[in-house]
């Protein structure tokens, strides 16, 4: 929003792009590991065992981010600068990726809001460093190289304080427990990262075959999607512990009971989402970010009930990691990534940005209605073993 209305419009459909590919990225970082770390209630594993996987995941991540990066460089799609700012913007999430199994822990002994804290601070200094260093320098690569480095410090001193008194079971890792968690959570790493590519994959399939311009004006609509997602996740985050002990203490009807009240509020917020944006969305938009968007109304509100579509997979996401489901999210996952990459590059070419918006909550709904039916048949099965 600020960098449209700083510079030119490209500049915003680089960052666009970069941190698209960045939260797709993450992923790697992440590995699926931040709920199933917060509900491990019995503390199966030690937190020695989670830090060393996240190292591992979060070399990973830069591994393939330079690949990536340097493939697209090779082959002519993005050049110098836009690589480079790729790759910062992907170490700064790299920070984040290692950050996040600190968070983990705060989370797992009931301390979410420590973590909530530190996180809203460092993100705040953040954006508030990057809008003004871009005022000033109209230039990507100093003002995101600057951000990193202080997200790095940031990380290390923020964390570093809260972790000197911070208590909890300190214990040295074992090779055979980091090697089980990983293969525990590999399932999840995959589920969670074809969901960042399903999440941005509209923002993947314009970036290829329409120009940056029109990437920064479909991504002014999409932003109220994640909204919705993130407004939801507020929500249902601090819910992961305290379901867990409900799960782990065979209160199923009290758990499932949870389940469906979290998912009406989601489906609420949904229908608000859907009324604000119909009557205030595009006025709101094109103020915000000082463009005529006067001509994506009915773009806007497809893809809000793609939002909302997508809070529920969120949602559901957690619920099947709780209940330690989580390796059949893999296949959900799977045959939507798979429709989106046979079928979105030639949709977004032949229909715009209209074409891409429908393909993307049509397939959203899809994903939304298979891990309903998965959460409909846990519940049936958790019943039966109650009733034994």
């Amino acid at each position: 929003m600020v960098i449209s209305r700083i510079d030119n419009i490209n500049d915003a459909g680089t960052f666009v792009i970069a941190y698209a590919l960045a939260n797709l990225l993450i992923m790697v970082g992440r590995f699926g590991v931040r709920q199933y770390q917060a509900s491990d209630i019995k503390e199966q594993f030690s937190f020695s065992e989670y830090f060393i996987l996240r190292i591992f995941s979060t070399i990973l991540m830069m591994f393939v981010s330079l690949i990536y990066i340097g493939g697209l460089y090779l082959n002519g799609s993005y050049n110098m600068e836009k690589s480079t700012v790729v790759l910062l913007i992907c170490t700064v999430r790299a920070v984040d990726a290692l950050e996040d199994v600190f968070h983990g822990l705060f989370q797992q002994h009931g301390r979410l809001d420590i973590g909530g804290k530190i996180l809203t601070l460092r993100f705040l200094i953040y954006i508030i460093e990057y809008m003004i260093l871009y005022y000033f320098t109209h230039n990507l690569i100093i003002t995101s190289a600057f951000c990193l480095l202080t997200s790095i410090i940031l990380f290390v001193l923020m964390n570093g304080s809260v972790m000197k008194n911070f208590v909890y079971m300190k214990k040295k890792p074992d090779r055979t427990h980091v090697k089980e968690l990983l293969l525990d959570c590999f399932p999840l790493f995959i589920s969670t990262f074809l969901m960042a590519y399903v999440g941005n994959a509209p923002k993947y399939s314009i970036d290829i075959v329409l120009s940056s311009y029109e990437q920064a004006q479909f991504n002014y609509i999409f932003m109220p999607v994640f909204v919705i997602s993130l407004l939801s996740t507020f929500i249902y985050q601090p819910m992961i512990n305290r379901l867990a002990v409900t799960w782990n203490e065979k209160k199923i009807s009290e758990f499932w009971s949870a389940i469906l009240r979290q998912t009406i509020i989601i489906a609420i917020l949904t229908l608000l989402a859907l009324a604000g944006g119909y009557l205030l969305g595009i006025p709101v938009l094109s103020l915000l970010y000082g463009v005529d968007l006067s001509s994506y109304k009915i773009e806007l509100i497809i893809l809000l009930l793609g939002g909302g579509a997508l809070a529920l997979i969120n949602f559901f996401t957690m619920v099947i990691t709780i209940t330690r489901y989580q390796k059949y999210l893999i296949w959900g996952y799977l045959i939507v990534s798979i429709c989106f990459f046979l079928a979105g590059k030639k949709i977004a070419g032949t229909h715009g940005v209209m074409g891409i918006s429908i393909f993307y909550t049509i397939c959203m709904i899809i994903l939304a209605l298979i891990f309903l039916i998965y959460i409909i048949v846990i519940a049936k099965h958790s019943k039966i073993q109650t009733t034994e």
